[in-house]
């Protein structure tokens, strides 16, 4: 029994050795394992500057785009101003007004239907001369208007050419010859009859444009008559 007691004690004794080295290990292992804070702090991102840094503000240039189309409609208005004015031809004949509108012809300061009414003709005469000194585009420029024994208008006023009609004279003859341009080196196209009332269309020094019966040409100084009551001289 005692015997059995010895044997075993060492093996108790050795079994208890074993088992604490065991532990030991496994603390060791366990401590090993764990992160180095000095490690972890060497491999952790470096920190940024939170510090806001001042907005910086630009100054927006102002737009340059009005005034350039401003620029661009200036000179766009310039252009057909003087595309106009290059348009106004210097005219002397004379010529009588055709309009049959009761409420009478108007005369406008300006070539065009905006402008302003500055005087109106009337129309119920036997007969209202004008005496035309420019034309421009589809206007003439009267500088008087008169009918028999009084004074109409006197001055610089436009009137629609179209409402204003002038008489061939080729007394005797077999009427007027007509051209395609306003000298007398032009083509002629055609005969209108004597004593015919013709639309004047528009004027070239002393040419007159008109129209009779659809055809449309130049005729000379010479064979107009700008009243309608008698014949020229």
């Amino acid at each position: 029994m005692n015997t059995t007691i010895k044997i075993c004690l060492p093996f108790t004794l050795l079994l208890a050795g074993l088992m604490a080295c065991q532990k030991s290990d496994v603390v060791e292992t366990s401590q090993t394992s764990l992160p180095s804070p000095i490690a972890s702090a060497e491999v952790s991102p470096p920190t940024t500057d939170q510090t806001p840094q001042p907005q910086q503000t630009t100054t927006k240039k102002p737009s340059v785009e009005k005034n350039s189309q401003k620029t661009a409609t200036d000179k766009r208005q310039v252009a057909v101003t003087q595309n106009s004015a290059s348009n106004q031809r210097s005219c002397k004949i004379g010529a009588y007004i055709i309009d049959k509108d009761p409420k009478g012809l108007n005369v406008r300061s300006e070539p065009n239907s905006q402008s302003k009414i500055i005087d109106t003709l009337p129309t119920n005469n036997l007969a209202l001369i004008v005496d035309i000194n420019a034309v421009q585009g589809d206007w003439v420029q009267l500088s008087k208007a008169q009918s028999p024994g009084k004074l109409e208008f006197q001055g610089n006023g436009w009137v629609y050419t179209q409402l204003l009609g002038t008489s061939t004279r080729g007394y005797g003859t077999n009427g007027v010859s007509v051209y395609d341009g306003a000298n007398t080196q032009a083509k002629a196209i055609g005969r209108i009859p004597s004593q015919r009332k013709v639309k004047l269309l528009s004027c070239d020094r002393d040419w007159a444009l008109v129209e009779y019966q659809g055809l449309k040409g130049w005729i000379e100084p010479e064979s107009q008559c700008g009243n309608p009551l008698t014949t020229c001289p």
